[in-house]
């Protein structure tokens, strides 16, 4: 498993990585209660889509709390933690 991010609620997003099927890597999330390992067989960029614009992606969807998409670089960077 490849780590490749986190929520600030602590859910975990991984990447499975196994040599014996080199062109497959399912999307692994596991809720910050350390419950069981949800597994995706999806591109990252198509399980963020579905976790931002999905009101039936569950249970790591947010669409339908309607909070709007935001991105925020992080500190260091040319734009110094402000908003995009």
């Amino acid at each position: 498993m490849v780590a490749w991010g986190s929520t600030e609620g602590a859910d975990e997003y991984c990447r499975l990585v196994d040599a014996e099927r080199p062109g497959e890597h399912p999307v692994l999330v596991r809720s910050h209660d350390g419950g069981p390992w949800h597994r995706y067989d999806m591109s990252t960029s198509e399980f963020l889509y579905r976790v931002l614009a999905d009101a039936g992606f569950q249970p790591f969807g947010i669409a339908q709390y309607d909070l709007g998409a935001t991105f925020q670089p992080g500190s260091g960077g040319p734009l110094d933690g402000r908003p995009l």
